[in-house]
């Protein structure tokens, strides 16, 4: 970390385990932000593939940091960069999707103009592994029952660096659902804010932890989940008033709300 130079408005964490496929295009659409006030950290999290080639590769014409690390999963990568982050804005990115080119400059602009807000998200192309469209979600706006839900607010936001100094770091107990709790923890203290704009694209495809997510709700296997699970059900008149405005919003929708999040279901 070069401490000896001012400050980012942003800075930009990329945690990347095993996804030497993919490695290049999430770099290339991070360092081709047209906001460029930003720096990256990227943490390799114990890769066993080409991973630390590649990024060596493109650290030595790009200048980021690269720190190397024994595989510590999700939430501890995380950490490991965001303990490094000297930025005014924080968020990160998966080694497998894709920030449209002017993601950080449409969410900086959000933040800069509402004071009173502390973290924003915006909508997203879901795409397979070959790149193409599975279909666009324009997400839900900011209703703390609904985040109750399910994780609507996704892989493509931006917060300040008083939600992270107030609320702490990831939280390792939630794997599976480390961003979705964090989230909970960051609405419980501030404001949040939709961009209706589609900034992101989000990969699906065989090995990705959002297969791994899929899989793991349906067996039951996610310890991040079931803890979640838990805290919700331990306030059960806000957990129903958070099941009846779904049952709402799926007649609105006239389909299941998780189903429009995840249109390649």
């Amino acid at each position: 970390m070069q401490t000896n130079q001012p400050a980012p408005r942003v800075s930009v964490i990329l945690p990347v385990y095993n996804q030497e496929e993919y490695l290049p295009a999430a770099l290339e659409s991070v360092l081709n932000q047209t906001w460029q006030d930003f720096e990256l950290i990227v943490v390799n999290d114990g890769s066993t593939d080409r991973t630390p080639e590649i990024l060596e590769t493109y650290r030595r014409q790009y200048g980021f940091t690269v720190i190397h690390q024994e595989n510590k999963k999700l939430p501890g990568a995380l950490n490991t960069g965001f303990q490094q982050a000297r930025g005014e804005y924080l968020t990160w990115t998966s080694s497998d999707n894709i920030m449209l080119a002017d993601m950080l400059e449409t969410l900086v602009a959000a933040l800069d103009a509402h004071p009173d807000v502390g973290m924003v998200y915006a909508d997203w192309e879901v795409i397979d592994e070959n790149g193409e469209s599975l279909g666009v979600v324009h997400t839900f706006d900011y209703d703390p029952h609904l985040l109750m839900r399910d994780n609507y607010i996704n892989a493509c936001f931006l917060y300040r660096r008083i939600c992270q100094e107030t609320v702490g770091l990831y939280d390792p107990a939630y794997i599976l659902a480390e961003d979705w709790e964090y989230w909970l923890r960051i609405a419980s203290r501030f404001r949040l804010m939709r961009v209706p704009k589609v900034l992101y694209r989000y990969r699906v495809h065989r090995g990705s932890l959002t297969e791994q997510e899929v899989r793991s709700a349906a067996e039951g296997e996610s310890v991040g989940y079931r803890k979640l699970a838990a805290r919700f059900r331990a306030h059960p008149m806000t957990w129903y008033y958070s099941k009846l405005k779904w049952e709402l919003l799926r007649l609105k929708l006239g389909k299941d709300p998780s189903l429009h999040l995840r249109p390649y279901l």
